[in-house]
Parts: structure tokens; C-alpha cells; sequence
């Protein structure tokens, strides 16, 4: 039997907060799809340059989510979003007017600059909207499912609207898609100066019991660096559930899936644009609804439901290669359903992971929790790709999709058995005294 009684409203603020991040988001989908093109053929560095310049941008994306942490908690998410957004803006208007025949060495700082604008976008933004939510865990949950929801809805609009402005033998369309960029990141950061996103981001709280299920906030942690994190067996074991369940589901999803779809099962490259769009608009229209479904369930089993759905979805894209003898409408629709199924992963995987940790912080350490998780994506997508290539590229197409159906199931079972480490509390569980209490009128029951 299920409780549920409607939350209370959010901050106000949080709504200007999460419109800005939906353009900044869209900005980031004008350009993402199509910056290794522009890197490699318009400006004819050649695809193994290219390569390298986006490992160069990996190495930036993890010592710019280390320090986005502590700056997070100590400085608080107004400074970090704002000082991210001028960094972005600048580095892609640099991009936008470099001339086409720039070596490396420009390129370079420009690119690391392009990261450094983009990385800390999500943990400080979630790690500010967590704060806004106060003592109340379904409006939390909610406003990060809402963040997530605006980052696919952005890149979703962004990539379909610089597909149709982008013409690889027109340099001056990629120009405008980095203009474009730049663009959005100056409106977010004037929704942010002007949303009142400042006061009191930042430090411990006045009152850390407002929290329940959290250790008190302290000054020295805000202090402390990385230890405190690293100190908590709970949070290593996360992140460590999180690096395999993003290198073997979201690090695949645009490289080893597409890559075996075409190459081994033989699709044709002009059907993927169906499978992302099926992908894309499950989670649109399933994130709340989801949410919703699985709001009294333990944390651990909706991140084990997810990171199964992708197992399922895995089994479902290999399928297209043996579908793909009775014709290649078979093997279409199993890349189509397969990425739609792992659609509904995404859902759960990314509010309820921010959920989690956000509940194993104190105040003082929710900046560099939430910046975890952005590190766990950044070597999640730098593995993923890495493997898909090294096996699919040398034939090993079979065994790619048998190891990513057996990570991803594995995975799945280490969430299950990682709520040992969990108290109830921080588990989705609520305790006796905070179900009793009338500070937040959410009162469910856990599975």
C-alpha cells in the first residue's frame, strides 16, 4: 500500500534555474554532435588528430570535475556556474573565429577552455537545486528529475537544429553553431545573476538536522578537499557502480551500439537516426511518469532496474545481427526498440543516482558528491567508446555485445547488494520519526 500525498512547491527560483539550464543544454546539442566532424574534415586535421584532441578534452573533464568540487562547496554554485559560463562563452566564440588552418597548439587551450565551461554546469546546477529543495526529499527528487529531463529536451532540439543549419562544405555553418553556443551560455548566466541563484549556495547549513539521514555539516569539511569524500566506503562503491554502468550503457549507446548496428548487423547508417529519435522520446515523455511509479521504492533497486533495463536493451541491439538475415527492416526495428528500451534506463539512472549521493552528503560536501558523479560520467564515456572501438574495429563484434549485456547485468546486481552499506533513510526508505513528522507531507513505503 502506497501513501502519497502531493509535495510541497518548489523554490521559485528553481524554475528560472532550470530554463536556463534547458538553453544552455541546447547550445551543448547545437555543437557536440558535430565537433569531431569540424575538427577532422573542416578543419582537415585529419579523424587520428581529432582523436586525441578529444582525449586531451577527457583528461581537462576530469581534473575540472576534481576541482569543481571544492570550489562547489566553498564558493557555492553561483560563482562556479557563472565563472563556467564566461570561460564556455569565450572558448567557443575563440573556436567560432580561429582561422580553419590553426594548428594544435591553439587548438589546444581553445578546447580545454570549451570543457572547462561545460563541465561544471551539471553538479552545480543539481547540487544548487538540492539545496533550494530543503528538507524535503520529493521536491529534491522531482527538481532532478526536471534537470535531467531539460538536458535531453535541450541537446534533443539543439542537435535536431544544428542538423539542419550544419553543411560540412560550408565552414561558416559550423561558425554560427559555436556562436550559438556561446549565446546560450550568456543567457543562462543572466538567468542566474538575475534568478536570485546567490545567497546561501555555499558553507555548511545553519541547521544540518533539517536533513534527516545526513551527518551534521561542518566547516573543516568544507575545507577538507577530497578525503571526505574519498573517506566514505558508500560513495567509492557508487561512483565504482557508476564508472561500469556508464562504460558499458551510456558510453555505448553512440559508439559500440551504432557501431555494431552498421557494422556487424548491417544496418543502414540512415536508420539510426530513428533509433535516437525513439530514444529520445521515451525519455521525454516517461521521466516523471517513471519517477513517479518508482518514488517509494528503494534507491538501490531503481538504479538495479536501470542499469538491467540496458542489459535487456544490449540483448535487444545484438539481436539485429541475426534478425538482419530475414532483411533489414528486422534488424532496423531491433535498434529501434533496443535504445528505446534503454530510453527508459535513462529515466531512472540519472535523478536517482544524483538522489543518492546527494543524501550520503552533508551540506558542506554535496558540491563535491554531486561533482563524483559528473567525474563518473566523464571516465564512463572515455572507456566506453575506447572498448566498443578496440573490439568491434578488430571483429570482435559478438564478444562487445556479449560483454556488454553480462557488465551491465553484473552491475545490476552490485546496486541490489550495495543497500547493505545503505541506511533505510538513504535508501528512499523514510524513518519512523520522518514519516511521523509533518516537515515533509510525502509518506510512502519502500520495496
Amino acid at each position: 500500500m502506497h501513501l502519497v500525498t502531493e509535495p510541497p512547491a518548489a523554490d521559485p527560483r528553481t524554475r528560472r534555474l532550470l530554463v536556463g539550464f534547458a538553453i544552455a543544454s541546447l547550445g551543448t546539442g547545437l555543437t557536440v554532435p558535430f565537433l569531431f566532424v569540424h575538427l577532422a574534415r573542416v578543419r582537415d586535421l585529419g579523424a587520428g588528430t581529432a582523436g586525441l584532441l578529444y582525449a586531451w578534452m577527457g583528461l581537462v573533464g576530469i581534473l575540472a570535475a576534481l576541482a569543481a568540487g571544492p570550489l562547489l562547496d566553498r564558493r557555492g554554485s553561483r560563482p562556479v556556474l557563472l565563472g563556467a559560463l564566461g570561460v564556455g562563452a569565450s572558448a567557443l566564440t575563440c573556436l567560432a573565429l580561429l582561422p580553419l588552418d590553426a594548428g594544435v597548439g591553439v587548438m589546444l587551450p581553445v578546447l580545454a577552455g570549451v570543457v572547462l565551461g561545460a563541465a561544471p554546469l551539471w553538479p552545480a546546477t543539481t547540487a544548487l537545486l538540492a539545496r533550494w529543495a530543503g528538507p524535503h526529499a520529493a521536491v529534491r527528487d522531482r527538481l532532478l528529475a526536471q534537470a535531467f529531463l531539460a538536458l535531453n529536451a535541450g541537446i534533443g532540439v539543439g542537435s535536431v537544429l544544428g542538423a539542419l543549419v550544419v553543411d560540412v562544405d560550408r565552414a561558416g555553418t559550423f561558425r554560427l553553431l559555436f556562436l550559438g553556443q556561446a549565446a546560450t551560455c550568456l543567457v543562462f548566466a543572466l538567468i542566474v545573476i538575475g534568478g536570485g541563484a546567490g545567497g546561501g549556495d555555499a558553507g555548511p547549513d545553519p541547521d544540518p538536522s533539517r536533513r534527516p539521514g545526513t551527518a551534521a555539516a561542518s566547516a573543516p569539511e568544507a575545507e577538507a578537499g577530497w578525503s571526505v569524500v574519498l573517506a566514505d566506503r558508500r560513495m567509492l562503491l557508487l561512483c565504482g557502480c557508476g564508472v561500469l554502468a556508464v562504460t558499458f550503457g551510456y558510453g555505448q549507446i553512440e559508439a559500440g551500439a551504432t557501431a555494431y548496428a552498421v557494422e556487424v548487423a548491417g544496418v543502414p547508417a540512415a536508420a539510426l537516426g530513428w533509433a535516437f529519435a525513439a530514444n529520445t522520446l521515451v525519455v521525454l515523455l516517461a521521466q516523471l511518469p517513471v519517477l513517479r511509479w518508482v518514488g517509494a521504492w528503494r534507491r538501490t533497486s531503481a538504479l538495479g532496474l536501470a542499469v538491467a533495463l540496458w542489459s535487456v536493451a544490449w540483448v535487444v541491439v545484438a539481436a539485429a545481427d541475426p534478425l538482419g538475415g530475414l532483411g533489414a527492416a528486422p534488424a532496423i526495428a531491433a535498434l529501434v526498440v533496443g535504445l528505446a528500451v534503454f530510453g527508459l534506463g535513462e529515466t531512472l539512472w540519472a535523478p536517482v543516482a544524483a538522489a543518492l549521493a546527494d543524501d550520503l552528503a552533508t551540506d558542506a560536501t554535496r558540491g563535491r558528491h554531486h561533482a563524483a558523479l559528473g567525474l563518473v560520467w566523464t571516465l564512463g564515456q572515455m572507456l566506453g567508446p575506447a572498448i566498443a572501438g578496440l573490439l568491434i574495429g578488430s571483429g570482435h563484434g559478438h564478444l562487445w555485445a556479449l560483454l556488454v549485456v553480462a557488465a551491465t547485468a553484473v552491475t545490476a546486481v552490485l546496486l541490489r547488494r550495495f543497500r547493505r552499506l545503505l541506511r533505510p533513510e538513504e535508501d528512499g526508505v523514510p524513518s519512523a520519526a520522518a514519516s511521523a513528522s509533518s516537515a515533509d507531507p510525502v509518506v510512502t513505503v519502500a520495496r
